[in-house]
């Protein structure tokens, strides 16, 4: 009988430290995806003529690696960019 409230505390204590890590890790992703985009390079990216004759032909995936190259940014951050990029080129 004791090792079954035993075992119940461990659980719970278990499930309190995961989620507070979890609160945790995700607290600092916000922060570092705060950070600005380095704008000269960005700039630069976004008048490449190579990057835009790819955003007219539909090619995202190559536009994103494009972009990275570039660029220097990760991924997410690219794709980011590059799908912002082709909405601002769609509407206008």
């Amino acid at each position: 009988m004791l090792s079954y409230q035993y075992l119940r505390v461990m659980a719970v204590v278990a499930i309190l430290f995961a989620v507070s890590i979890w609160r945790f890790r995700s607290s600092r992703r916000l922060i570092w995806e705060a950070d600005p985009p380095q704008t000269g390079l960005h700039e630069t990216a976004i008048t490449d003529p190579q990057l835009l004759a790819m955003l007219q032909q539909k090619q995202l995936i190559s536009a994103i690696k494009r972009y990275r190259q570039l660029t220097g940014v990760g991924l997410e951050d690219a794709k980011e960019a590059v799908e912002g990029l082709q909405r601002s080129l769609s509407g206008s």
